[in-house]
């Protein structure tokens, strides 16, 4: 939040504060009017029974002796109350007197008639008690009230009143806002401002402070509840980057065995190729060759014998290589006499030995006991070993398949006077 958009919030507010305290401030004053109006109407009403109750007695003694000109005296007397501008006294017979007068313009007629709704009709009965008789009833006297002329000391009254709430009511909003202000608009600003030094890429490195003086009420909730969102946030980003270098160190790890597995697939089929031709040439030579003897179709079958038997190697090192990555290889551990399985090993290798002219020489200890391995296993471990060293040693060089007993173990060891292991890759 910047600093402008901070003082246009609190302009805002304080805008809508004094807004809704006039407003409010019209509404009270509105039901205090409408109050004052009801009380101002039974005030008149009761001042207009008075008036009457004074006159009420000659006007009755009027009524009985068909005193026309005291009635007329009684009307007379009526009409010093201003508000009334019409009287009338009536007996048993009729009206016997009547007298009226036009009402007082004003501009603001439309405005007491709205409040009061219109002139006030008033009519009293007229009782008179004879000598030696009884009360009884000779007739009555009927008012009419102009309410405008009642209530203009009202009116005045009202309009001073109105303005008084009004401003009462503009300052009170004034002094809500102030108040408001310092009590909830400033401390969030400043937590606002305090939230603008969160830095996205470590949101809980820094906690957003509470303001002075709102430890314990709602705004040290808030501010407690941000600090908590931001230190959750904050591991979530540091979990996200763990699992990000989990991804890559995963996405290189199987790049790596995709390329591994491409190397392999390439030395499979340079190594299935050799076999493969000379399983062929010698079948081919057989084929063609009917006029040799007995003898040179006896060595093509023991070449193709060689060859046929390097290839189900290889194959049955694929298939272990799949039962490996699958989980599904098992290991039948058994004694295996170690000088018998180094012949079978030499046996398998025996044509590349005689092509390259190598020197390989064989050394098992008298007093080897057998090995507890898989027979199967521990052979192709080391034909692998040994055909890598013959491929890599030149013509002529030598090899040494050994095995020692060595603390209650075996050592077997293929050492080489070929071009080795670079030490940046061993």
């Amino acid at each position: 939040m910047t600093a402008p958009f901070a003082k246009r919030l609190s302009f805002r507010q304080a805008r809508n504060t004094v807004l809704i305290a006039v407003l409010l401030g019209i509404a009270v004053t509105a039901i205090e009017l409408f109050f004052e109006v009801e009380r101002e109407r039974a005030a008149i009403a009761d001042t207009v029974q008075q008036v009457v109750r004074i006159v009420q007695e000659p006007a009755a003694k009027a009524t009985y002796d068909l005193d026309r000109q005291l009635a007329a005296g009684v009307l007379d007397g009526l009409f010093s109350y201003r508000p009334i501008y019409r009287a009338s006294v009536y007996n048993e017979f009729g009206l016997l007197a009547a007298e009226e007068r036009l009402p007082a313009a004003h501009s603001m007629r439309w405005l007491s008639e709205w409040l009061f709704g219109g002139n006030l009709e008033v009519e009293v009965p007229l009782t008179y008690v004879p000598v030696g008789r009884s009360a009884i009833e000779v007739g009555e006297i009927r008012v009419s009230i102009d309410i405008h002329q009642a209530a203009s000391t009202f009116l005045s009254r009202s309009g001073t009143t109105i303005v008084n709430g009004l401003v009462r009511n503009l300052v009170l909003g004034l002094l809500l806002t102030a108040i408001f202000y310092v009590m909830v608009t400033k401390p969030i600003l400043a937590v606002s401002r305090d939230m603008e030094t969160v830095t996205p890429d470590d949101p809980s490195a820094r906690k957003v402070r509470c303001p002075e003086g709102h430890a314990h009420d709602e705004i040290g909730f808030l501010v407690g509840r941000i600090n908590e969102l931001l230190s959750a946030f904050g591991a979530t980003l540091g979990q996200r980057d763990q699992f990000a270098a989990d991804l890559m160190a995963a996405r290189r790890r199987a790049e790596e065995a995709s390329r591994a597995k491409s190397q392999f697939l390439a030395t499979v089929s340079h190594e299935l190729r050799t076999p493969l031709n000379a399983i062929i040439g010698f079948s081919e030579l057989i084929k063609a060759d009917g006029a040799h003897g007995a003898e040179a179709h006896a060595d093509y079958a023991g070449e193709i014998l060689t060859s046929g038997n390097q290839l189900l190697a290889i194959i049955n090192d694929i298939l272990d290589l799949a039962e490996i990555d699958t989980g599904m290889q098992k290991l039948a551990i058994e004694p295996v006499e170690v000088g018998r399985m180094f012949d079978k090993c030499i046996r398998m290798l025996d044509g590349a030995v005689r092509d390259r002219r190598i020197d390989l020489r064989v050394t098992v200890a008298a007093d080897l006991p057998p090995a507890l391995a898989d027979a199967r296993a521990l052979r192709q471990i080391v034909v692998n070993l040994l055909s890598n060293a013959l491929k890599f040693t030149p013509e002529g060089g030598a090899v040494e398949l050994s095995a020692v007993p060595d603390r209650g173990r075996i050592a077997m060891v293929v050492a080489d006077n070929g071009i080795g292991i670079a030490p940046e890759h061993l």
